[in-house]
């Protein structure tokens, strides 16, 4: 088991340290083609968009790996592609139209310029095309073959890569680089699709099935409702703060973020890849679960501990790899860093809520820290910008995790007591 968690969480490391590389080039390329202004404006196009990431992932994903098995998966796959790309469609539609009603301040240049709000509407794309990569990922964990999933992302990473690099020469536009993710995006669903026909013999032809629509949306809904709470709070602030600050205070904060976020890849990758056998274990030996849980937990507390220090060493070279227009955000960086355990425990304990068929405590649990991590946004961010809201985003995470240890040791309990029973 040791040896799976450890083969596919390497694999999607490795893809996700190609593609934070080629992402950190591609912020770079961005930073210093747009400046601090721009970057903030390229930032408030991704951070909108990326919420509608969530909304057409729901969750669907983690019921597929628990409830198809090999006589089926190829079918169910197919029904969930066809669910999925419907979603995405509907999502399509509304990022255009939450874009066009988003506020805009041209006296103060804060909110969501026009040049944004066309950003947004190119970007928009990338919606559709994240949902069938993330289809695609569903069967990649199934199989326990994240790596055939990292060779799609890195191929996509690649095509944005040498977009951007073709812009920057150019003196592009943010239109332009939010092209460059459209393409890359593209690539990447092509990659992914052509190596599940070539190893599996899938060829994705949707399939229309109401009944399993209907069971995957019934089972889905909690996790996908806890998906989207989280992705409130997560995200809130940095359109908080283009709603009340200036582009530059966005750039600076959004270029800190795309360090943590990147960083944020780590514990799902090796969660997606523990997920599937703590799944198995549990139905099978509860006594070796409750072991292999300790575990997991004790390697993922000493590898946060590790890539918070990695972060903070890294926030002392951003004058260096960027310009000194960017010097703020080290501030941020280093706060977000301290908070990285708390997201790596977070990821674990939201599995385990799954396993024990308790996702509905999800949506109690994200809906309060959504809650908690908005209202405290709204009342630091006017007064003390990005520092407000990177403090407030590791304050909640530690709420989070709060809230999830302690339903997390109920539900346990309960479950050992009814065993004795």
């Amino acid at each position: 088991m040791i040896r799976r968690v450890f083969y596919n969480a390497a694999a999607q490391i490795l893809g996700k340290g190609f593609t934070a590389g080629t992402t950190l080039i591609v912020t770079l390329l961005v930073g210093r083609s747009l400046g601090p202004a721009g970057f903030g404006d390229f930032t408030k196009i991704f951070v909108l968009v990326g919420y509608f990431y969530t909304f057409a992932d729901f969750g669907l994903n983690s019921i597929f790996v628990a409830k198809s098995n090999l006589k089926d998966e190829k079918i169910l796959f197919r029904v969930l592609v066809s669910l999925r790309l419907a979603m995405a469609l509907v999502f399509v539609g509304l990022a255009l139209l939450v874009g066009f009603f988003l506020p805009y301040n041209a006296a103060e240049n804060t909110g969501f310029g026009p040049l944004v709000k066309i950003g947004i509407a190119m970007a928009s794309v990338t919606i559709l095309t994240q949902g069938l990569y993330t289809t695609a990922n569903a069967f990649f964990q199934k199989k326990l073959r994240y790596d055939l999933s990292t060779i799609a992302a890195v191929s996509g990473a690649i095509t944005i890569l040498l977009a951007a690099f073709a812009i920057s020469l150019r003196g592009g536009s943010v239109i332009q680089f939010a092209q460059a993710y459209v393409a890359g995006g593209v690539v990447t669903v092509l990659a992914a699709y052509l190596i599940l026909y070539r190893k599996w013999r899938i060829f994705v032809i949707p399939k229309i099935d109401w009944p399993v629509f209907s069971n995957y949306l019934s089972k889905s809904w909690p996790v996908g409702l806890a998906l989207i709470l989280n992705l409130l709070y997560f995200r809130a602030d940095v359109l908080i703060l283009a709603w009340v600050r200036q582009p530059e205070e966005v750039g600076i904060y959004g270029l800190a973020y795309q360090f943590f976020e990147a960083s944020l890849a780590v514990p799902i990758f090796f969660v997606n890849a523990i997920y599937p056998l703590l799944s198995n274990v549990y139905r099978q030996n509860r006594k070796k679960f409750d072991k292999d849980f300790k575990f997991w937990i004790l390697v993922l507390l000493a590898l946060s501990v590790l890539l918070s220090i990695f972060l903070i060493l890294v926030s002392f070279l951003i004058p260096f790899l960027y310009d000194l227009r960017f010097a703020p955000s080290k501030a941020p960086l280093v706060i977000l860093a301290s908070g990285i355990p708390f997201f790596f425990l977070s990821a674990l304990l939201w599995h385990v809520l799954i396993i024990f068929d308790r996702q509905k405590n999800l949506v109690l649990v994200y809906g309060a820290g959504a809650l908690f991590n908005l209202v405290a946004n709204l009342i630091f961010i006017p007064k003390f910008g990005y520092i407000a809201a990177a403090v407030t985003t590791v304050v909640s995470e530690a709420f989070i995790l709060l809230l999830l240890a302690v339903i997390v040791l109920a539900a346990s309990k309960l479950k050992t007591a009814n065993s004795y029973d």
